[in-house]
Parts: C-alpha cells; sequence; structure tokens
C-alpha cells in the first residue's frame, strides 16, 4: 500500500468543498483513502490517529491545504491526486470566470442589496466574529461549522434574537426556506405544514414523508443540536416558531427535537401553544409523559409526526415479497440485528421504537449500559450511528462518502450469527449521487457462496423522486440486490424486531 502526503502552502478551500473532493477523488480504481483538508489542529489530531503524521502535515497551518492519499499502487495515488487537482481547477476556474469575490460580508452585502440571508461554513474557532458580522448586516443565518462553545453559541443567538433574525446551527446542515432546499436536504412540495427542528436528518425523514403521501411545507427551519440544552434556553426553537407563526402560508407545526432541559421543553411547548398554529411535537425518545393538551399533538417518532401532520393514520407495513421465505431459509445460527446508518436521527428513531423489545447495542444508545465506544462493534444486537464525530474527524460524513459503510457492511454480511441488517439511504442535496448502486454492488459480492441467502437486509430510503437521485430510482437498484424496501424508517426497525423474534 502507497501513501502519499502533500502540503500546499495558503491554498484555503471550503471544507464542505474539500468533503465532495475527497469523496470524488477516492472512487478513483486502486484508492482506498483520499482525504483532502485544512491544516487545522483538530484535522493534524485526526491525521495522527490515522497514522498519517508527517513532518510536513506538523508544520502545516489552518490556511494550508493537505493532501493524503493512500493506493494500492504509485500510478493509483498518481490518478487520485490528479483527480484532487482538476476537481480544485474546477472550482478556480468557475470562480476566476464569475465576479472578483467579496473580500467582506459588508461588501457582499452591497452587491446584494436585497439579500436577506447568510450561509457561513468556517473552521468552528474562525466563524463567530462572521456570524456577529452577519447579524449586524440584518442577515438570518445559516451556520455548518462546529465546533462552537456552548457560551459563544448562547450569545450569538440572544444577538439574533434582539434583531429578529435566524441564526440556524451550529452545525445546521438541513433547512427548506420558501421552497429552497439548503445544505443536505431535499426536494419537497410546497404547502402548509413548517417545521422546527434540532435534528437535520429528522428534518430530512418528516419532510420527505409528508411529500411522499401527499402533503408539502412552507419552511423547514433547522435549530442546531444544543438548542434545547439549559445553556442556549431554546432561543433559536423559539424565534422559530414566531417567525413560522408569522407567515402566512404556515397552518400547521411540526416540532422535533430529542427531549431536553425539562425548564426548556416547558418554554418551547408554551411557545407553540400560543402560536396559533396545529402543533405536532416530536420529542423524539420521550417517555410518553407528554400527552396531547390544548390543542396540540405529542408525538414520540418522526413516522408519527409526519402522519399526524398530513391528519392520516400511520399506514400498517407492508411485508416485502420475498422476505418470509429468506428469514424461512436462514441458518438457525443467525440471530443478531445490526443497524448501519448514516443519519443520525434515523439511529436513534430505531433505538427508541425497540427498547422495549431488545437490548441494542449503540455509540448513541438510549441506556448507558448499553453505549459503545468507537470503534462501535457489538457482539450481539447493535446499531451504529456512522454520522457521529467519531467517525467524520478528517473524513466526510456517510451521507456523503460511502466508503465507511461499505466496509462494516462487509463485515455483518459476512458474520454467520447477524440475521438482519438494517440501512437507510438519505438523499438530497449534498448527498453522494449514486449510493444505491455502491450498496447494490457490495451486497451481489456479499452474498456469493452464502447458501442461505445471507442476512435479511432491511432498507428505507429517505428522498422524494424530485431529488437529484431520484428515490424510486434508488429503491428498485437495492431491491434487485436482494434488500427490502419499506416506506418509513420506523417500519423498517418493527420487520427487523419480528424477524429476530421469529414472529415475521
Amino acid at each position: 500500500m502507497q501513501l502519499q502526503a502533500i502540503v500546499r502552502k495558503n491554498q484555503y478551500q471550503d471544507s464542505v468543498r474539500l468533503m465532495q473532493i475527497s469523496r470524488q477523488a477516492s472512487e478513483t480504481p486502486d484508492v482506498r483513502k483520499v482525504l483532502a483538508l485544512l491544516g487545522t489542529d483538530s484535522n493534524k489530531k485526526v491525521l495522527a490517529d490515522l497514522g498519517l503524521m508527517q513532518a510536513a502535515i506538523a508544520a502545516a497551518t489552518a490556511n494550508d491545504l493537505v493532501i493524503c492519499i493512500e493506493a494500492a499502487t504509485e500510478a493509483a495515488v498518481a490518478a487520485a491526486l490528479d483527480t484532487v487537482d482538476a476537481c480544485l481547477k474546477a472550482v478556480a476556474t468557475a470562480a476566476s470566470a464569475a465576479e472578483a469575490k467579496p473580500r467582506s460580508l459588508e461588501e457582499a452585502a452591497r452587491r446584494l442589496p436585497g439579500a436577506n440571508f447568510a450561509m457561513i461554513s468556517l473552521p468552528g474557532q474562525m466563524a463567530k466574529l462572521d456570524v456577529a458580522d452577519a447579524l449586524d448586516q440584518g442577515l438570518h443565518v445559516m451556520l455548518f461549522s462546529d465546533n462552537i462553545p456552548l457560551a459563544d453559541e448562547a450569545a450569538l443567538k440572544a444577538r439574533a434574537v434582539g434583531k429578529g433574525l435566524l441564526l440556524m446551527g451550529p452545525d445546521c446542515g438541513t433547512a427548506i426556506i420558501n421552497g429552497v432546499a439548503l445544505a443536505l436536504a431535499n426536494v419537497v412540495r410546497r404547502g402548509d405544514i413548517g417545521l422546527a427542528a434540532a435534528s437535520g436528518t429528522g428534518i430530512q425523514e418528516v419532510t420527505c414523508l409528508i411529500d411522499r403521501f401527499g402533503g408539502g411545507v412552507s419552511h423547514a427551519i433547522g435549530v442546531g443540536g444544543r438548542d434545547l440544552r439549559r445553556e442556549v434556553g431554546g432561543a433559536m426553537m423559539c424565534q422559530a416558531i414566531r417567525t413560522l407563526a408569522q407567515d402566512p402560508a404556515t397552518k400547521k407545526l411540526v416540532i422535533l427535537s430529542k427531549p431536553g432541559a425539562p425548564e426548556v421543553m416547558a418554554k418551547v411547548l408554551a411557545e407553540a401553544r400560543a402560536s396559533g398554529l396545529e402543533v405536532i411535537a416530536c420529542l423524539l425518545g420521550a417517555d410518553g409523559a407528554t400527552a396531547d393538551s390544548d390543542g396540540m399533538a405529542c408525538v414520540s417518532t418522526l413516522e408519527e409526526a409526519a402522519f399526524r401532520a398530513l391528519g392520516l393514520a400511520v399506514p400498517p407495513p407492508e411485508i416485502p415479497e420475498g422476505l418470509r421465505r429468506h428469514v424461512a431459509g436462514q441458518s438457525p445460527r443467525r440471530r443478531f440485528l445490526r443497524g448501519l446508518y448514516s443519519g443520525g436521527t434515523l439511529c436513534y428513531e430505531t433505538l427508541f421504537v425497540l427498547r422495549d423489545v431488545l437490548d441494542i447495542e449503540s455509540n448513541v444508545a438510549i441506556r448507558p449500559e448499553l453505549k459503545l465506544p468507537y470503534p462501535v462493534k457489538g457482539q450481539a444486537h447493535c446499531c451504529v450511528d456512522l454520522g457521529e464525530d467519531e467517525f467524520t474527524r478528517g473524513r466526510p460524513h456517510p451521507i456523503i462518502d460511502l466508503g465507511l459503510r461499505l466496509e462494516r457492511l462487509a463485515e455483518d454480511m459476512a458474520d454467520p450469527t447477524v440475521k438482519v441488517i438494517l440501512l437507510d439511504l438519505v438523499l438530497g442535496y449534498g448527498a453522494h449521487r449514486n449510493p444505491a448502486a455502491a450498496l447494490a454492488a457490495a451486497l451481489d459480492h456479499a452474498r456469493r457462496g452464502q447458501a442461505d441467502g445471507g442476512p435479511a437486509v432491511l432498507a428505507h430510503v429517505c428522498g422524494t423522486d424530485a431529488d437529484p437521485q431520484q428515490r424510486r430510482t434508488q429503491e428498485e437498484l437495492l431491491s434487485k440486490a436482494g434488500a427490502y424496501l419499506f416506506a418509513t424508517n420506523a417500519q423498517a426497525a418493527r420487520a427487523a424486531q419480528a424477524i429476530v423474534a421469529g414472529t415475521l
């Protein structure tokens, strides 16, 4: 195996762009891994943990571009580097063909006098001043960056609320504003259902189910995963609720979050009740103590939230053709459930749905005694959120890059004790261009020589037919590879439990 590291001085690039370039270059034949990232201290630690640290990398600064390539041959290393350079050249060419970039937010605001929205994706330690500047320019902000100190988040959100503005984030990767999908979001129909959510893949699952079953979305406002902590006080969740209440197109409000600090949740729910909208509150994983009251419906899964907003009953699951035959033919050695998730909230929903019937180990476990440390490889039932920080330091998110999930899928498919595997596929802008093709190829390869057909693979595709990847096309590819498709993530989870219990 060949390893090459290149440091290019003063070649700062957008981190999201570098993730995409890393993924594209990693698809080069005979290439195991490509990491294109900035020479920040946190990225250096990642490279050191991966055994990739060299003197040149140690000397790099946060403005330097670091490229690490691991491949089978020198020729493959060279081909991957050529791909990185071609992608960087394409970015530079597009930039030079356009008007010279503004050198500050003030200059950008002057050039676009009607603009009212800024998207910020910078290393977290550098983002605070730019967010404050954008707010002072009267701009709503979507903050993709993470690693923002909690005290800074609270102060910036208080500043935004004082100006009547939205600060979505930190670590906000999904939003839909006026029908425009931002960052990792899906193309859904317009309608009268608005969302205020502390969950990116939660927004994606609920909005896609609303679209799939005939409804539409006015806006989906992400607030970042820490907004309901005591230190932040639900500042942006309340601001999002007020914003949606003032929107004439919004008639229904869906609140999505894991349960936060009790006093913060009480404040948020009071704001929702005062909004004048029909409210569906989904506190994912709540213990059921919060019941419907004062015109507010309280549900505990993403599936329930979507159908309650649509005014429909949750449909009964449709068992795919051939699944029962597959399970009946499995070896009696197969006993365990495994889940490989790119959507963290989808993984958490599965754990919650099955919490009373299976003890499932996980890196996002509901019960402390079931929590597994990195690399999160359980000996029995196990579900892994591959999008957690321990898996994404120095590498693209699994919604963008399937490499790590394909490795884990091969391991679980080869394990003679695994009975059923749960997979999610999250589509939309920014996601992998054709994830089902890569997963289908991996499944075809893994099933060779397995007399009993191997583990039953249950999949849910979170997306719409209007997405760049097209939901139906992705489902057809998976189905042809022997996966069994379910309309919702929760239905796939319940079917997996029935398979393990022998009651399907």
